[in-house]
């Protein structure tokens, strides 16, 4: 199955890597990336779920309902779990993902 992402995400990644490198690098940089991951939809329809929750950050509501609709997603990596207290999704940090594999 194929790494699934936000469309948010991708904006990350690019914000990211322009601090260091020139637009054009970044771009052709995540068009590989684009090859070998998968985007989730995001629509109205998560935007007003997102915007009618009770989650602390605009952002992660975002990412939330998107992964519940796809339908597709069965947890959320990030650096920041207290904002996904509400979430009904399994939350991990990086670390911890990684060390529930080993």
């Amino acid at each position: 199955m194929q790494d699934l992402f936000t469309p948010v995400i991708v904006n990350n990644v690019y914000y990211l890597l322009r601090k260091n490198s020139t637009s054009g690098k970044v771009i052709e940089k995540l068009k590989e990336l684009m090859t070998i991951i998968g985007v989730v939809t995001m629509d109205k329809e998560i935007i007003m779920n997102a915007l009618y929750s009770e989650f602390n950050d605009f952002e992660d509501e975002l990412q939330h309902f998107s992964a519940l609709k796809s339908g597709k997603v069965n947890l959320i990596i990030t650096r920041n779990i207290k904002d996904y207290k509400r979430s009904t999704l399994p939350v991990f940090t990086p670390e911890n993902y990684i060390k529930s594999w080993i």
